[in-house]
C-alpha cells in the first residue's frame, strides 16, 4: 500500500505518517512548504521511509504526478487552511479547502484510486443554539458560522456528490479538538496555553473557560485515520467522531493535580460550538475506541514540553487516569 497524505508534514499528517511506517507501508507526504513537524515526530529512522513532495493539494497536476511517480493507491486528505486563517483569507480558504477537495476526489476518480480519506470537522454543525438537541445525530443539519466551516460543509457535499455519480471511495472523519505534542495553529492552539505554560512553570490564561469540549489526542486521531484506510466501502459518507467530552476546567485540575503550584486562570465564555456529536453510525460501520482518555493525553502533552526544555517527566497521580474509553 502506498498513501499520499496531504498536507502530510503537519500535526496530523506526521503522526499518521509514522504509524503508517510503523505498519510497513509506504507514505508521500505532498506539502507546498514542509513544516518542520514530521522531523519532530519521527525517528531519523522513520523519516527517511516517508517521501516528501513539494506540491499543492489543490493542483490536479501536482497530485496526479505525485500519484503517478509513486503508485499511490490511497490518499489521506488533510491539507486545509484552519480558522481563524480561513475567516481573514476567505479567497485563499476557498483555494485551499474547496479547490482541494476538488482536485483530491477529481484525481481518485481518474487515477482509480482505492480510498479518500479526508478531515472534515464539527463545525459544519454550526452554533449549539442552531439545534434543538443534543448529541448531534450524522446527520443534522449544517449551519456554519464560519467561512472554515462553511468551506468543511461544501466539502461534504462535494464527497457525497463523487460518491454518487462517479463511485468514488472518499471517507470523512468530522473531528472536534484535536491536540497533542506539535500542535502550533489552528483554534485548539488554547490548549496549549494549558498545558504548556505550566509544564514550563509560567502562568496560564485559558479563554472559553466555561465550556466542555471532545478531546481529541491526535495519536487518536492518527488511528482513526488508519483503521479507515483498509475498510471496505461504508454507506455513510462522512462520520461524526466523538473520543472523550470533558469541561476546560476540569482539566485544568488535572493539570493542577499534575503540577500542583500551577497558575491557571479561565477567561468565562464558550467556544458556541455544539461538541457533542452522536458517533452510533461510526460505531456501526467501523468501530473504534479511543486509547487516550483526557488524562493521559495531558500527561503526555506536558511530558512532551518538559523532556524538549530538559525538565524532568511527570508521573500520573494514583487512580487519576480512567480506564480506557470511560470518556465517552
Amino acid at each position: 500500500m502506498t498513501v499520499l497524505v496531504t498536507g502530510g508534514t503537519g500535526f496530523v499528517g506526521a503522526y499518521l505518517a509514522r504509524r503508517l511506517v510503523r505498519a510497513g507501508r509506504r507514505v508521500i507526504a505532498l506539502d507546498p512548504s514542509p513544516s518542520n513537524v514530521l522531523q519532530v515526530i519521527l525517528t531519523p529512522d522513520e523519516l527517511s521511509s516517508v517521501t516528501v513532495v513539494t506540491g499543492e493539494a489543490h493542483s490536479l497536476r501536482d497530485l496526479g504526478e505525485a500519484i503517478r511517480a509513486y503508485q499511490v493507491d490511497r490518499i489521506v486528505h488533510l491539507a486545509s487552511l484552519l480558522h481563524p486563517a480561513s475567516d481573514q483569507h476567505p479567497a485563499r480558504a476557498v483555494e485551499v479547502n474547496v479547490q482541494g477537495q476538488v482536485a483530491v476526489l477529481e484525481a481518485a476518480r481518474l487515477w482509480d484510486i482505492k480510498k479518500v480519506v479526508w478531515a472534515s470537522s464539527v463545525v459544519v454543525f454550526g452554533d449549539r443554539s442552531s439545534h434543538a438537541r443534543l448529541p448531534l445525530p450524522n446527520d443534522a443539519a449544517h449551519h456554519p458560522v464560519s467561512v472554515y466551516g462553511a468551506t468543511k460543509s461544501l466539502n461534504e457535499f462535494l464527497a457525497q456528490h463523487y460518491r454518487k455519480h462517479w463511485q468514488v471511495d472518499a471517507l470523512g472523519l468530522r473531528f472536534t479538538l484535536v491536540y497533542g505534542p506539535g500542535r502550533v495553529r489552528g483554534a485548539s492552539t488554547f490548549v496549549n496555553e494549558m498545558m504548556i505554560n505550566p509544564a514550563l512553570g509560567r502562568p496560564a490564561r485559558v479563554p472559553f473557560g466555561d465550556d466542555v469540549v471532545d478531546w481529541q489526542y491526535v495519536e487518536d486521531v492518527a488511528r482513526l485515520i488508519e483503521r479507515c484506510l483498509d475498510v471496505a466501502r461504508t454507506r455513510t459518507a462522512t462520520f461524526n467522531t466523538r473520543f472523550d467530552l470533558r469541561s476546560i476546567r476540569e482539566a485544568g485540575q488535572y493539570v493542577q493535580r499534575l503540577l500542583p503550584e500551577a497558575r491557571i486562570e479561565y477567561v468565562p465564555g464558550t467556544f458556541g460550538i455544539a461538541w457533542e456529536l452522536d458517533d452510533s453510525a461510526l460505531q456501526d460501520e467501523i468501530g473504534f475506541q479511543p486509547e487516550y482518555p483526557m488524562e493521559r493525553g495531558i500527561l503526555e502533552t506536558i511530558n512532551d514540553v518538559r523532556r524538549r526544555h530538559h525538565l524532568p517527566p511527570l508521573e500520573a497521580p494514583a487512580g487519576s487516569t480512567p480506564p480506557r474509553g470511560t470518556g465517552r
